[in-house]
């Protein structure tokens, strides 16, 4: 994400996801079917995802000082269902080896890398990973409850790896299909299922041409207050005599707009990028 240029989601999928929320919380009684694709013939684990196989780690600036973030790059704000499941007589108790389950995945419509906790609440005697689909869950009849909770967890290929980690994806189910995910925790604040966002600061010059070797700047990383995995792009333009990196904080890109050496515009582009230490 050194130089955003993707174009925004539209807002159809934004109300396409909002859709898909609604209809699981109201008509959980007659079925999940999100636009569901043909069966596949011989189904198997998910992969040849739209989505590189090595995800990016990326240096910028926070308040001076350099920052790292993973790139996972443009994303809606909109956090979609994630099935998880507990113990109905102690709905704080995860059910050991359960794997979780999506209903939508990378080049869907719909798709976000961020998802609202929906706890399956399943009785003593359920055994883990009997149901692995969303249309399982509903027939069921089992309890189905909406959280607060939303988890960054970017659905990738089984053998994605992250830059400078030793980190590995964690599976899951999707339509009685092993998934794969990063699990970057739940460090994105939302209001329902909307993702709160903090802005990051991306330069170009008057022509829409990126800044080469200029680092994006943030102005929150974790345990700051307002933070987010999910950053608003803010497009800096800058004029001719710019040099790149002699704007390094969010403060002096705020004090150039002042004195009008910068324009700053927030723009409807959302990205997923986890800071890391």
């Amino acid at each position: 994400m050194e130089s955003p240029s993707a174009p925004p989601k539209s807002r159809s999928n934004a109300v396409f996801a909002i859709a898909a929320i609604v209809l699981l919380v109201a008509g959980l009684a007659v079925g999940y079917v999100l636009g569901r694709p043909a069966p596949v013939s011989a189904p198997g684990p998910v992969n040849d995802l739209p989505r590189s196989n090595t995800i990016p780690r990326v240096e910028g600036w926070y308040q001076n000082a350099t920052v790292s973030y993973l790139d996972y790059g443009p994303q809606s704000n909109v956090a979609v269902p994630i099935l998880a499941f507990f113990q109905a007589a102690s709905p704080g108790t995860a059910v050991a080896g359960q794997r979780n389950i999506i209903d939508t995945i990378p080049g869907q419509p719909g798709y976000s890398d961020f998802w609202r906790v929906h706890k399956v609440l399943v009785p003593s005697g359920y055994v883990p990973n009997s149901i692995r689909s969303f249309e399982e869950a509903v027939a069921s009849g089992y309890a189905i409850e909406v959280t607060n909770i939303v988890v960054n967890c970017p659905v990738v290929n089984h053998n994605a790896t992250i830059q400078g980690s030793s980190a590995t994806p964690v599976s899951g189910w999707y339509r009685d299909r092993e998934v794969f995910y990063f699990d970057q925790g739940t460090n994105s604040p939302s209001d329902g299922s909307v993702v709160r966002d903090a802005p990051i600061y991306a330069f170009f010059h008057s022509d829409g041409s990126p800044v080469a070797g200029q680092r994006n700047v943030i102005d929150v990383r974790p345990g700051d207050l307002g933070y987010s995995d999910l950053w608003r792009v803010v497009k800096v333009t800058v004029g001719p005599t710019y040099m790149a990196n002699d704007l390094k904080s969010a403060g002096s890109i705020l004090a150039a707009e002042a004195a009008g050496q910068v324009t700053v515009e927030t723009t409807t582009t959302y990205v997923n990028c986890p800071v890391v230490t």
